[in-house]
């Protein structure tokens, strides 16, 4: 089932990747446009299916600098094993996501 993707269910999905790096493992999060899970969002890189994280953080709510309050708004950057490769921001109030997050071992490199 998948969880909503917001500022608000920031600490548990927070909670849920340290669980996953506590446990050797690399975290994998999979965004979606509906709450049923049926369709990926999507982006330049392809639908964001089973991506690996690299950071993610939240913003809350500030005035800008004419005065006027913002959304609070979430982000994302993935990782491709090697580099960095992009950044996702989900902002409340105004975008509907939801995430499925997902694990795979981390790979055992030799030399």
């Amino acid at each position: 089932m998948a969880t909503p993707l917001n500022t608000s269910t920031y600490n548990e999905l927070n909670t849920q990747i340290q669980a996953i790096l506590q446990n050797a493992q690399l975290p994998l999060i999979s965004i979606y446009v509906d709450a049923n899970a049926t369709i990926l969002a999507s982006d330049t890189h392809g639908d964001m299916f089973e991506r690996q994280i690299s950071t993610i953080s939240y913003t809350e709510s500030y005035l800008d600098a004419d005065g006027n309050p913002t959304n609070p708004f979430l982000t994302i950057n993935f990782f491709d094993g090697l580099t960095f490769i992009d950044t996702f921001t989900t902002t409340d109030y105004v975008d509907d996501h939801w995430y499925v997050l997902t694990s795979m071992p981390v790979p055992i490199k030799t030399f």
